[in-house]
């Protein structure tokens, strides 16, 4: 009770004009919320059911990697499609660090992922995970986190600034990311656009990919 009492009562920092929606400086509470919240599996298998047509079915897992390893919260992230657990089509390091008003997750690639792949669901396979093969990913490309204390949900986009560059068709198109959390939903949308307009270039036109947890997975 004491820590959402610690939540609830959190000092606003931002309101939104005309919304009843107050952003929160964000304590080391709402970092253990966070990372409560987003460990564990995911899965679209509703969406993907219900518009077969526009979604395929796909799971996503988060977990959670020793502190040591980057000093921090840190989680290990596969991609994949529900047929094909063990060979997922993206993975990667994310690291959360504690910045004023925000969380910032901070991107790492994999030198040689495959030697990972089915991780999530077979975690002696992390035991070998090293800082030395991973790769720091620019820090304009970072998600920043805000709190919404209202509706009890974290709200992330791309670090503003278009400076995350993804040269697409010949075109520079900068990401733009966005992602949802709550304790057992979350939604992500990566959109890439054209840098000159702000058309958008690539990526889902039909909204975003909406997850319900499956699994919890903490250790």
């Amino acid at each position: 009770m004491t820590f959402i009492n610690n939540l609830n009562s959190c000092k606003p920092t931002k309101r939104y004009k005309g919304e009843n929606k107050i952003i929160c400086s964000l304590n080391e509470k709402h970092m253990e919320r966070f990372t409560n919240y987003i460990s564990g599996a995911w899965t679209n298998s509703k969406q993907a059911e219900e518009f077969p047509a526009l979604w395929s079915k796909i799971n996503v897992s988060y977990s959670k990697l020793p502190q040591e390893l980057l000093d921090g919260e840190s989680f290990y992230v596969e991609s994949a499609y529900h047929y094909m657990l063990d060979q997922p089509y993206k993975t990667g390091v994310v690291l959360l660090k504690l910045k004023d008003d925000i969380i910032e997750m901070k991107n790492y690639k994999i030198i040689q992922p495959e030697d990972f792949w089915y991780g999530s669901y077979n975690k002696n396979l992390l035991k070998s995970m090293k800082s030395d093969r991973l790769v720091e990913l620019p820090d304009y490309c970072n998600t920043v986190f805000s709190y919404c204390d209202k509706e009890d949900i974290f709200n992330g986009r791309t670090k503003p600034g278009k400076k995350c560059i993804i040269p697409r068709n010949g075109l520079k198109t900068y990401l733009d990311s966005r992602i949802t959390l709550e304790k057992d939903s979350y939604s992500s949308w990566d959109i890439g656009r054209n840098l000159s307009n702000d058309e958008q270039i690539w990526g889902a036109t039909t909204g975003a990919f909406r997850f319900k947890k499956i699994e919890e997975n903490s250790n």
